[in-house]
């Protein structure tokens, strides 16, 4: 029982200069209420007088399972955006677990005397360090 109505107003319009346009304006309006019009209901309670309790009723369930489905959109969101900071947490002790055994393994190769493996991993190191800091935002 949704109702639709398109309004369209057309006007001519002119400016000082005496050049002319055409100026147009379109409104299209959703009523999606289960609800017909008082008018309406008033001709449905000739027909039958039990028929308006019966869309009222329609109207009250046909409006929870609206709720409902709102609510179950909202708790999937939630779930969603719950399940990506995770992620993200996850992530970054990861990327500093992984950093921190590159940097331990730069000086367990000073230890041993190993310059070209800890220059090595100094650079991997250092390069992912200030990778972090340089590369470009992404945009959500």
């Amino acid at each position: 029982m949704s109702k639709k109505m398109l309004r369209q107003r057309a006007t001519k319009v002119a400016d000082s200069n005496g050049s002319t346009g055409n100026e147009l304006e379109q409104t299209f309006s959703v009523d999606d209420s289960f609800l017909p019009s008082p008018a309406e209901l008033n001709e449905y309670y000739k027909i039958d007088p039990k028929i308006v309790s019966l869309l009222c009723r329609m109207t009250e369930q046909e409006q929870k399972s609206r709720h409902d489905q709102e609510k179950e959109k909202i708790s999937i969101v939630k779930k969603a955006e719950s399940r990506q900071y995770r992620i993200n947490v996850w992530g970054m002790v990861f990327a500093f677990l992984s950093l921190v055994v590159m940097m331990g393994v730069t000086a367990w190769a000073l230890y041993l005397n190993r310059p070209w493996i800890a220059s090595l991993f100094g650079v991997l190191s250092a390069t992912t360090i200030i990778g972090l800091f340089i590369s470009p935002k992404q945009k959500p």
